[in-house]
């Protein structure tokens, strides 16, 4: 038997070959999410590496332990002591060349050997009135020009550029964006203190021994260098944990993609050795020599397939990165990421064998006298499988409407699978009427003959197009959703917002002047103003919490009971949240405030209303501080456009403020979304190209298994073209039904958990990306021809004689 195995291998090495592409495919999908989370964690040890390169011991600010010049002086006095720098970070905003404000932090120039940036172009600054600014943050900007810096107060302070400099990707640890020399850094924020002193050690000095004479000559607590690294790397990691899960998610649908394109293609391969293993068992072969011969050429092609699916992975995860600008590649091939890439495929490849390989052993001998006939019966057992499915998962969906939101996700999830199970199990019974109508629809003698060999095997039909099943259904639903949730979001704050515009501070904690909204009010072309603050709010018995107080009616959140036209002295509107938290109910009193309303907010620049609203008069009354932070001036125009200009000159005097549109308020807060769902296409794709794979298998296969029909069919006046065109059909038919079953559940379930959110208050809403969902369906339109295209071409080489190879 073992001969046997070797000499069927060397036989059908183009058979075998077109099985070992989807475990190719499935195997790269895994390995490269494997790769892509160990080179997170690569890139996270790197920019800790970075972050605390030359550090022989750290010191750390505490709520006990305030670190100051006083307490550096007294560091670098101790014996041991090489260099030591305070770190400290400040905000500091810039106006970018079009004179408009930007986001940015200062830290004050290191010690050479302690800085975690190195120099790019340029220089250093050593003067008071020089800075350099990091590479990308130096966008617009040339050296020996004047930047403009925002100190904490607003004040402006003009200084010169005089280098850039870089430093490899944060990971999560944040950094600064402009270095200047100390003294410009406290003339930044005065009352800053340092986070951080590090500490470089004298030659022939330890780490450990050093740490302990620093804790003896302060008495506060010290770490050594890499006691400093492994805790930032500590409390950093966790934030990779989801991005692990994330990859690891779609490289098990990949997987499950590649399992059943293998199922299908080995259970075409028995079936064609029919014969072949029919001989076998007259000549003595017994059940399980047979079935160990098909599990074990299935194990050859699965390790042959996984071994090139690893390097495949290196390059989709090296490809990935470069695809999302990540300026260091990293590609760190681990023994877990061989051990799993390697045992996944060949597992899943021989248990996707199993069945057929099960099947093989039910041949009887007397089948070596006969000629296989193909049987379009789908069987009764199906049909019950199919409608309990179908009624589980209606039924799970119908739970999910009248649950809470989170027994309403679960059951929405077991909805789901449900439906997707009903879909595959009824696939060979839909696939012969579907093929058979799709046939109709086109024109001419290869459409009819391509619906026949389609719908002669319904089982086989259906279980092509299955692959594409799961993986449009997962891709509409991910698709659908994501969608939803921009569209929830950017209705909310068009409905949350009845303004045009918002100006808020660049500097959180310093607010625009308080007559901004009354000077805004005379700018021509306004119409209403409002202002807006945010602050900690005494609510007595039930706690302190984030509120906002407000002037005007510019603002109206989602009333979900109670009444909120506008606030007036003595009444308060209360979120949702604080409502579930504390028991308060429209009608209560607290602090002598008259609950109005509960409402559902949308959180997005200018426009936060924490957990409770109230009018701008009752702010001093229930405030703990006279302090004020996130504020923001609402400005409602008659002409957007033609108001812009006026408002920008109007706020051009204001360094602090920044001037944004109800367009740029809903696109700051989708971009992170579309971000994921631009990372959701670039992955689900492989799972969809190994679904094509497994149709052009499919193709393939069975022009190897009909070639006398299709030299009949030459023989009979069909030409070469004809007989590609055919083929040519028959995958586009294939497709478009497993295009049509994966959209119907992924759209479907997408409803379902827009439903169910939506019930919770969540801002979400059912939207269908018809544009991407268009995209994608019209790429599986083109891509199943090119499919087709060497089976079609494999096809018209067919002699009239009908020889095999």
């Amino acid at each position: 038997m073992l001969r046997t195995v070797l000499a069927g291998l060397k036989a059908r090495p183009l058979r075998l070959l077109l099985s070992a592409v989807a475990v190719t495919l499935g195997v790269t999908f895994v390995a490269g999410s494997f790769v892509l989370t160990d080179a997170v964690g690569a890139g996270l040890r790197e920019a800790v590496a970075f972050e605390t390169r030359g550090v022989d011991a750290s010191i750390d600010a505490t709520r006990r332990v305030a670190l100051d010049d006083s307490v550096l002086s007294k560091v670098r006095q101790v014996p041991g002591v090489a260099a030591a720098d305070g770190r400290a970070t400040v905000s500091a905003p810039i106006l970018g060349p079009d004179g408009r404000p930007r986001d940015a932090a200062a830290t004050a120039l290191g010690t050479e050997g302690l800085r975690p940036y190195d120099l790019a172009d340029g220089r250093f600054p050593q003067g008071a009135g020089e800075i350099a600014i990091e590479r990308h943050s130096a966008e617009g900007f040339s050296l020996g020009q004047s930047v403009t810096v925002l100190d904490e107060t607003g004040g402006r302070m003009v200084l010169t550029l005089v280098g850039t400099f870089s430093r490899p990707t944060d990971a999560g640890l944040g950094g600064a964006t402009l270095v200047v020399p100390g003294e410009t850094l406290r003339r930044l924020s005065p009352a800053a203190t340092f986070g951080e002193i590090v500490v470089h050690a004298s030659p022939g000095v330890g780490q450990a021994q050093l740490a302990a004479d620093l804790k003896k000559a302060l008495g506060i607590p010290v770490a050594t260098g890499k006691e400093a690294a492994a805790q930032l790397l500590r409390e950093t990691a966790p934030n990779t944990a989801g991005l692990a899960k994330f990859f690891t998610a779609f490289a098990v649908l990949a997987m499950v993609v590649a399992a059943m394109v293998i199922t299908n293609s080995f259970t075409i391969l028995v079936a064609q050795r029919s014969r072949e293993l029919a001989l076998l068992r007259c000549v003595g072969a017994g059940k399980r020599q047979v079935f160990g011969s098909v599990l074990a050429e299935a194990a050859v092609v699965g390790a042959v397939a996984s071994a090139a699916g690893l390097f495949g992975g290196l390059g989709v995860a090296a490809a990935l990165q470069a695809i999302a600008g990540q300026e260091t590649v990293y590609v760190p091939l681990t023994a877990r990421t061989v051990a799993a890439a390697l045992t996944i495929g060949i597992l899943v490849t021989a248990l996707a064998a199993a069945i057929p390989a099960w099947s093989a052993t039910r041949v009887a001998p007397v089948e070596a006298l006969r000629t296989p006939v193909e049987s379009a019966r789908t069987g009764r057992p199906r049909a019950i499988v199919a409608v309990i499915l179908l009624a589980a998962g209606i039924g799970a969906g119908v739970l999910a409407l009248r649950s809470t939101v989170e027994d309403g996700a679960a059951l929405a999830v077991v909805a789901m699978v449900a439906l997707l199970g009903a879909t595959l199990a009824a696939g060979p019974l839909v696939a012969g009427p579907v093929v058979r109508a799709l046939g109709s629809l086109v024109p001419g003698q290869p459409a009819k003959l391509a619906a026949l060999n389609a719908g002669r095997n319904p089982k086989r039909t259906a279980a092509s197009a299955a692959a594409l099943t799961i993986g449009l259904a997962v891709v509409a639903l991910a698709t659908t959703v994501a969608a939803g949730v921009e569209a929830g979001r950017s209705h909310g704050i068009g409905e949350q917002l009845a303004a045009d515009f918002t100006v808020t501070s660049v500097l959180p904690a310093r607010p625009l002047p308080a007559t901004l909204a009354g000077t805004l009010a005379t700018v021509p072309g306004v119409t209403a103003t409002a202002t807006r603050h945010s602050f900690s709010g005494d609510l007595g018995e039930y706690g302190t919490y984030q509120l906002t107080a407000v002037s005007g009616d510019l603002l109206h959140p989602a009333v979900l009971s109670g009444r909120l036209d506008r606030l007036g002295p003595g009444e308060i509107a209360i979120s949702k949240d604080l409502a579930e938290q504390s028991g308060l109910a429209v009608g209560d009193t607290v602090r002598s405030l008259r609950v109005v309303a509960i409402y559902d907010s949308v959180d997005a620049p200018g426009v936060d209303l924490g957990f409770a609203l109230v009018d701008l008069s009752e702010q001093r009354k229930i405030a703990l501080n006279e302090e004020t932070y996130d504020g923001s001036v609402l400005v409602k125009v008659a002409d957007p456009d033609q108001a812009r200009p006026s408002l920008e000159r109007e706020l051009s005097g204001i360094a602090l403020a920044k001037l944004s549109s109800v367009e740029e308020i809903k696109e700051e807060a989708a971009a992170p979304l579309r971000e994921t769902l631009n990372l959701m296409w670039a992955l689900t794709a492989l799972a969809v190209l190994i679904a094509f794979a497994g149709i052009a298998n499919t193709l393939s296969l069975s022009v190897l298994e009909r070639t006398r029909e299709s030299a009949l069919l030459r023989a009979l006046g069909l030409t070469r073209g004809g007989l590609g065109a055919a083929l040519t059909a028959e995958s586009v038919f294939v497709a478009v039904l497993g295009a049509a079953c994966g959209l119907l559940v992924g759209i479907g379930s997408a409803w379902l958990i827009t439903e169910v959110a939506s019930d919770g208050g969540e801002a979400i809403a059912f939207a269908p990306p018809w544009g991407r969902l268009g995209v994608l369906v019209g790429a599986a339109l083109v891509a199943a021809p090119l499919a087709a295209l060497v089976p079609a071409r494999r096809a018209g080489r067919v002699s009239l004689t009908g020889s095999r190879e």
